[in-house]
């Protein structure tokens, strides 16, 4: 991975995948000299050529494979929405919230991340410095929305892949104030999606909108989560977390019960985290998992993998990436790759409003 920096020392990824990576994501089950011919590259020799396929060039080959039209036109609807939410910290949410990130790009699908944590743990997890940069975090875009004053969606949003695969609204610590004025603040439960629906025309060029929300419950918390279908619970595997994943649940059924006469329903999902076959405590807490949540709990387990602690760089911040970027080959890129076709289908992200759940499509 390539990092070219831009103006104002802002700067994009320049991620490609080798090729067996990329037909997986391309669902390709031909040789790899048919694989290259979608692509139209060629060598010295006019043979077919490709060293690193990038999401936008998956993209572009998936929608080729089921013979669609890149400029189809969006329907008016937000895209659906993962919001990453934990009622305690250290669970692994910001880390599911970037692997499946990068993985649903890669999967030829555009995706906005938003930051929803004022200790900005997702932003960083990208390279970007918040105490250097200048942010423009989602609570400020809500507070102007809420305010009738102009909101700009696109500036406040940092190009993390090219294309429009993965982009980012980025957080600082000042996010925490957004509190604050959601406290006077009228239908404040509203206020995130409100700041969506005035923005549609933008968000229609998504696929998908992944949400990493701050632990514990707040204002700013519970305004996410109103605008969400479905959390996605990242729940480690310990007794303390499942104490928190009693108090999420909790949390969601009191907002269905506060809103049923506005036909709101929140549901969740729920992702294990941190899975060690050798420990006997990950083992239990898994076993109460299934039984308390066995309609809510993917089939996709997330291993304790030392590769994960290696996504932050602690010298380079803007060498820090997300472990499928950084490691595709380990075992915890390969439960990261599962559990993003999972949420695909659970989700039902579509690729330019074509239904695509990921399958291997035999050479054309």
């Amino acid at each position: 991975m390539e990092l070219l920096f831009t103006y104002r020392g802002i700067f994009m990824r320049n991620y490609g995948v080798k090729s067996r990576f990329a037909q997986e994501f391309v669902g390709f089950s031909g040789s790899n000299k048919a694989f290259r011919n979608l692509f139209g590259d060629r060598d010295s020799n006019g043979e077919p050529y490709h060293r690193l396929y990038t999401a936008e060039q998956i993209r572009q080959a998936r929608l080729k494979l089921l013979s669609a039209s890149p400029e189809i036109p969006h329907s008016l609807s937000i895209p659906p929405i993962i919001n990453c939410r934990m009622s305690k910290g250290g669970t692994g949410k910001t880390t599911i919230a970037a692997n499946i990130s990068s993985a649903l790009a890669l999967f030829g699908h555009r995706v906005l991340m938003i930051d929803g944590d004022p200790q900005a743990s997702l932003t960083s997890m990208f390279g970007i410095n918040w105490v250097t940069e200048e942010i423009v975090h989602i609570g400020e875009l809500m507070r102007r929305q809420y305010r009738r004053e102009h909101v700009n969606l696109q500036s406040a949003m940092r190009q993390i892949y090219a294309g429009g695969m993965l982009d980012l609204i980025a957080s600082d610590i000042t996010l925490a104030d957004a509190d604050s004025w959601l406290m006077g603040a009228t239908n404040r439960e509203a206020a995130f999606k409100r700041l969506l629906d005035s923005q549609m025309e933008i968000l229609t060029n998504y696929d998908v909108i992944v949400i990493d929300s701050a632990p514990g419950t707040t204002l700013l918390t519970n305004t996410l989560m109103f605008a969400s279908k479905t959390i996605l619970a990242v729940v480690w595997l310990d007794g303390q977390s499942l104490k928190a994943m009693e108090v999420l649940a909790s949390n969601i059924t009191e907002l269905n019960r506060a809103f049923a006469g506005q036909g709101f329903e929140l549901n969740v999902h729920i992702v294990a985290n941190g899975y060690h076959p050798s420990y006997g405590p990950p083992k239990d807490a898994l076993s109460t998992l299934m039984t308390k949540y066995p309609n809510e709990l993917d089939d996709n387990i997330i291993p304790h993998s030392a590769g994960f602690m290696r996504q932050m760089d602690l010298f380079q911040e803007q060498k820090s990436g997300p472990l499928i970027e950084r490691e595709p080959s380990s075992v915890g890129a390969r439960a990261i790759i599962d559990l993003t076709k999972s949420l695909i289908k659970h989700y039902g992200i579509k690729l330019n409003g074509i239904p695509a759940i990921p399958i291997t499509v035999k050479a054309l």
